[in-house]
């Protein structure tokens, strides 16, 4: 997970407890220190340590991954230099998020008070905070060692319910009692509030009409060059969409030190892309490993494998999957995948009826009326009720939760929404359902089984490429010939014809549905009587009628069964770890 631990001590505090902090956290033998600073040390794990550096003119560090932002747009990969980035916390953090990308966290001290905070602007690096007496911790998680943890550490079932009734909250809220989440592209206090230095927003508020697709094409390929630096092998799934393809594209483009491409094979004809991505690592010129999957059996026990960071997150959805990538991370020779994710809204495979509005803009291949025309066939239905669909007033930022299975009290309650959703409210609704798409992905950055053995890569995701897309109207994005016209015409050569010119993408919609179906003998007690239910946030009635196989079957509901599956998941975990941890101090205080 490339975990990291921050303690600090309160100004004029007796240091005492700080060294004592710190001799407790190297007694574990987990955690290696790598600076001390202004007040604060800083503490890397040792397995698989993310990078360090001193920040220079003023007392802080810079912990992860931090790329030149300039350079990938000329399709390099280049390291961020650090040096004349100036010496004011403010100034210093406006030029990483403005100039540079990557997963990192910065600490900045002051004489005065406490340190502040910035996190990258995507939130890839994880960053959490909370006190205990005169100390103030920063980390990537809660260290496995209880003495330091926030005294009124529990679950925090106000956010969990916050969380059913927004699900894309799970990569901002984090729900315990006593931590504190400290929000992506915000230069945060101990509070986690302060100026926000990065919005999706600003850049599609400011489009740019004469962008090119090999703009995008210089853009992927310099963040995947700068991605796969110092790199000693790395494998990426190529899942037989177009997204993973251009990714495994660029790759072997800049060089790359690619294995292998993988491929899930799901047993049903809709959800069989072999013949796809078997087409795509011949055309870049990689071997694939193609992994036959049988129908998942979701058993509790799988589900904990994503379950133990201090938020939620979908990312361990299909346990089996995430087993065997995390299976191949720890691989010899292997130490990074890349994956496709964020494809589908960054580069916008959507066809929703609002892009009309672009289309009459002109803002889409092939004019208004032929683009008039390929939306209309994309959606199934006339010109005419396509204008009328798409040139209604409608607000895209809402997002989903589980709402037809919440108790009434959790229903009822205000809704939580995201802060870059709310920014988006002014925007068009084709590019508020971008943002929408942007926030929903977000929490895949969270702990899984996969994360915790190797570094995951998402170059699509990345904070040049997100912005670049931002900033280009929807409709070229999204309408022409195909769906992502722009995205193909920028890769086209790169790619095999049957990937290049395929209409549609592969559906696991089935697939899921018939493995929840039979996976129901232990998932009905785990849910109907489980910490959810228990605390009241679920109606169990409404649950117990949904957990039918005809109705898992025959209804659209398996999206929201996951989502619960996950947060029930890592409500048990953290259950478990904060019994654990009392039995633990039990023991010792009965002991002395």
């Amino acid at each position: 997970m490339r975990d990291y631990l921050v303690i600090e001590v309160d100004v004029g505090a007796d240091p005492s407890a700080w060294r004592t902090a710190e001799a407790r956290v190297l007694e574990t033998g987990a955690w290696t220190k790598v600076a001390e600073r202004r007040r604060f040390s800083i503490f890397l794990e040792a397995e698989r340590p993310p990078s360090y550096r001193h920040l220079p003119n003023v007392a802080g560090g810079l912990i992860g991954d931090v790329f030149d932002a300039d350079a990938a747009r000329q399709g390099l990969g280049r390291d961020f230099e650090l040096l004349g980035v100036g010496g004011d916390p403010q100034d210093i953090a406006a030029r990483l998020v403005g100039r540079a990308f990557g997963r990192y966290v910065a600490i900045f001290s002051d004489e005065q008070g406490a340190a502040r905070v910035p996190r990258d602007p995507l939130g890839v690096m994880e960053a959490i905070g909370w006190r205990r007496g005169a100390l103030r911790f920063i980390a990537s998680r809660l260290p496995d060692l209880p003495a330091l943890w926030p005294e009124t550490l529990a679950i925090d079932w106000d956010g969990l319910a916050a969380i059913l009734r927004q699900k894309n909250l799970a990569s901002l809220i984090c729900p315990l009692v006593g931590v504190t989440s400290y929000p992506p592209g915000v230069l945060a206090g101990p509070d986690g509030a302060g100026p926000r230095l990065w919005s999706p927003s600003f850049f599609a508020r400011r489009p740019r009409p004469k962008a090119d697709p090999g703009e995008l094409r210089h853009l992927v390929d310099g963040v995947t060059a700068a991605w796969a630096l110092g790199r000693e092998g790395v494998f990426c799934e190529i899942s037989g969409g177009l997204d993973s393809a251009i990714v495994a594209a660029s790759l072997k483009s800049v060089g790359a030190p690619l294995v292998y491409g993988v491929n899930h094979s799901f047993p049903r004809d809709e959800s069989d892309e072999r013949l796809y991505a078997r087409a795509v690592a011949e055309k870049i010129g990689v071997p694939i490993e193609v992994v036959d999957r049988q129908m998942l059996i979701i058993a509790p026990e799988k589900l904990r494998g994503a379950a133990g960071g201090p938020r939620p997150n979908y990312v361990g959805g299909d346990p089996d999957h995430d087993a065997d990538l995390a299976a191949r991370l720890s691989a010899p020779g292997v130490d990074a995948m890349f994956t496709g994710r964020g494809g589908d809204g960054m580069l916008y495979q959507m066809a929703h009826p609002s892009l009309v509005r672009d289309v009459l803009r002109g803002a889409s291949a092939g004019g208004r009326r032929r683009g008039l025309s390929l939306l209309a066939r994309r959606n199934a239905t006339t010109v005419w009720d396509l204008l009328r669909r798409g040139l209604s007033t409608k607000d895209l930022t809402a997002g989903l939760g589980v709402q037809a299975f919440l108790s009434d009290p959790t229903a009822a309650a205000a809704t939580t929404r995201h802060p870059w959703l709310e920014e988006a409210r002014g925007l068009a609704p084709a590019k508020q359902l971008q943002v929408l798409a942007l926030v929903n992905g977000l929490s895949s950055f969270g702990e899984s089984q996969r994360h915790r053995a190797g570094d995951v890569i998402d170059p699509l995701m990345s904070q040049p490429v997100v912005e670049f897309c931002l900033s280009v109207a929807a409709g070229r994005l999204a309408v022409g010939d195909n769906d992502r016209p722009f995205a193909r015409a920028a890769f086209a050569d790169r790619l095999p014809s049957l990937v290049l010119n395929r209409r549609g993408k592969g559906d696991l919609t089935t697939y899921f549905a018939q493995s929840l179906r039979g996976s129901l003998k232990a998932l009905r007690p785990y849910l109907l009587d489980g910490r959810l239910a228990a605390a009241g946030l679920l109606d169990r009635a409404r649950l117990d009628a949904a957990l039918s196989p005809e109705r898992l079957v025959w209804t659209n509901i398996s999206s929201e069964v996951f989502v619960i599956l996950a947060l029930e998941a890592w409500a048990r975990c953290w259950t478990d770890r904060l019994a654990a941890a009392a039995g633990d101090g039990a023991r010792q205080a009965r002991a002395s």
